[in-house]
């Protein structure tokens, strides 16, 4: 790879659009009413051909009202509006009102009435703002918090805490072709898809976006985080658009899919997490969820109806690869895994920090820790999954040069056919994750948890992983031979992988095997009250948790790492 490699002492760079009140997302935001208004018309429009006439449409309210009645009673969020149940009570009065106003010519209210009110309300709801002042807080508050908590500036009022702290960009270095990123966000709309580990994940992918130098991105926050104050102040101010995963129903996800389509095709940035929740499992998101992926295609198809090809704007994909040596959540998540295993029903959030002071005090932790992540951005691609250069231009696996527009076309004309985007969209999926496997950054912790698990599950190889995890404490000892030379052989494994640019490694990789182990286990060890990994006195090697040992060895899940072990 031959690309401009930044040094920490380049960040932030420059944003390329100085002037953050001409940013795009600030642009919709001042245009909201026009855009919002867009939404509803463009939802009403799809949902109303959907349901082919007033008794399918009917049935898809009562559809709506019964899922929506169901939440309300069984998950309630702070979060939600205080008039919820009036509003759905409404609704309910108002469609047992249509059977008796059948027939009548000047009936008060149709089924168009009720979806119009349905989908106004879910548009508000969702919908985000960016506030530049805001902005310009976070901008100064955050570089402000993470110096003095990392030690940034020696002899400040943290220091005692972290005598031997980095400076922030050496604690989270920031890989991959900047440059090229930063001059497709000047040609087009870029989609950044980022892995989706934890709810500190936005905080950081929206940092290191302003490190270099992007205009704000819009995203999508879980709605319940709203009810943190801290975040939620920031995240309604900072471009945040709402996403309440409780609601499954077909109105209410047209709706959120219908508002990113009208964003990016209005030119504002934005940030999925295709995983659509947080790795339950912590291994590297291999299905992920399309539907959002499908608006970056929609948009770009709509996007060459409306302009002559050489003017058409584009849009860009660029997935970027978060690696935390620790995950504050990793308890919770891997105990939800294990209990859903193979069962595709709904998973209760697990929210570790669910105010304002226990979301400092976690990012106090986390910063102040003498540990470190890496923010690792993969190769741009057009929605279709191909890459793409500087210019912007696509060029297939033969490195040929594209064209995007003739994949939408049939017959020499634009044309929507929903299964072949629906193809397409499978596609950048596939795509996507072929990437985060290749731009992950394998820390020493994620290597010492794979060897020592798989170590065990080997020597307990005729029980299955349900059964291993119950295995007593007591009874789990690794060698500490046995350790070393599992590391030796899959680091040398990840050696030849990374010659072939199929993995990327952290620096620490090059220390002795020793030294990785030590490495790996001071980091893994800083947060969680019960140790992964352990030395004992006598050399051996023990854990008091085995399913978070698990959760941390799954990261390297899916290398075929297993049989250098």
């Amino acid at each position: 790879m031959s690309y401009r490699v930044f040094t920490p002492q380049d960040y932030p760079l420059p944003y390329i659009i100085e002037d953050t009140t001409q940013w795009p997302i600030a642009r919709l935001t001042t245009d909201s009413e026009a855009f919002t208004a867009a939404v509803e018309q463009a939802v009403l429009t799809k949902l109303i051909h959907r349901y082919h006439g007033k008794e399918g449409l009917k049935n898809e309210l009562e559809r709506v009202l019964y899922q929506e009645r169901i939440r309300l009673t069984q998950t309630p969020w702070k979060a939600d509006p205080k008039d919820e149940r009036q509003f759905w009570n409404n609704i309910k009065s108002r469609i047992v009102k249509l059977d008796a106003n059948a027939g009548q010519a000047d009936a008060l209210t149709t089924e168009e009435d009720i979806l119009r009110e349905i989908v106004h309300r879910y548009t508000q709801e969702i919908v985000g703002q960016f506030n530049p002042a805001a902005f310009k807080i976070a901008r100064g508050i955050l570089p402000f918090f993470f110096g003095r908590v990392l030690n940034a500036a020696p002899g400040k009022w943290f220091k005692t805490l972290s005598a031997n702290a980095k400076t922030i960009h050496e604690k989270i270095p920031i890989t991959g072709d900047i440059e090229h990123i930063r001059s497709l966000a000047r040609k087009g709309t870029v989609i950044v898809v980022p892995t989706h580990f934890s709810n500190m994940d936005s905080i950081m992918v929206g940092w290191v976006l302003n490190e270099i130098g992007l205009p704000a991105f819009t995203y999508g926050a879980g709605l319940n985080l709203f009810s943190i104050k801290l975040l939620s102040y920031f995240m309604s101010n900072l471009g945040a658009y709402k996403v309440d995963r409780r609601k499954k129903n077909g109105v209410y996800l047209e709706t959120l899919k219908t508002y990113s389509r009208e964003a990016i095709e209005r030119g504002a940035h934005s940030i999925f997490f295709p995983g659509g929740t947080r790795s339950r499992s912590g291994s590297l998101e291999k299905r992920l969820k399309l539907g959002l992926l499908g608006t970056a295609i929609e948009a770009q198809k709509n996007n060459f109806k409306k302009f002559p090809d050489d003017l058409a704007p584009r849009v860009y994909v660029v997935p970027l690869i978060i690696n935390y040596h620790f995950v504050l959540e990793a308890e919770s998540l891997i105990n939800d895994y294990l209990k859903e295993t193979g069962k595709e029903k709904f998973i209760k959030e697990n929210d570790d920090y669910s105010t304002s002071f226990a979301m400092v005090k976690f990012i106090f932790k986390f910063l102040s820790a003498s540990s470190s992540l890496a923010m690792s951005f993969g190769t741009p691609m057009d929605v279709l999954g191909n890459n793409v250069d500087e210019n912007g231009d696509s060029f297939n696996h033969l490195s040929q040069k594209i064209s995007v527009r003739h994949y939408f076309m049939n017959h020499g004309e634009l044309t929507d056919n929903q299964q072949r985007e629906e193809e397409y969209t499978k596609m950048l999926g596939e795509k996507i994750v072929g990437q985060y496997f290749k731009h992950n950054v394998v820390l020493t912790s994620h290597l010492v948890c794979f060897c020592a698990f798989e170590l065990i599950r080997k020597k307990y190889n005729y029980v299955d992983i349900f059964m291993l995890l119950r295995t007593p404490a007591e009874d789990i000892r690794i060698e500490e031979k046995d350790l070393i030379a599992a590391i030796g052989r899959v680091k040398d494994q990840l050696k030849e992988m990374n010659k072939n640019n199929e993995v990327l490694l952290s620096l620490e990789l090059r220390f002795t095997d020793e030294k990785v182990i030590e490495h790996g286990m001071n980091n893994i060890n800083l947060y969680h009250s019960r140790s992964p990994l352990l030395r004992a006195s006598d050399g051996y090697y023990y854990t008091e948790d085995l399913k978070l040992l698990y959760y941390y060895h799954n990261r390297l899940d899916g290398y075929k790492l297993e049989k250098y072990v």
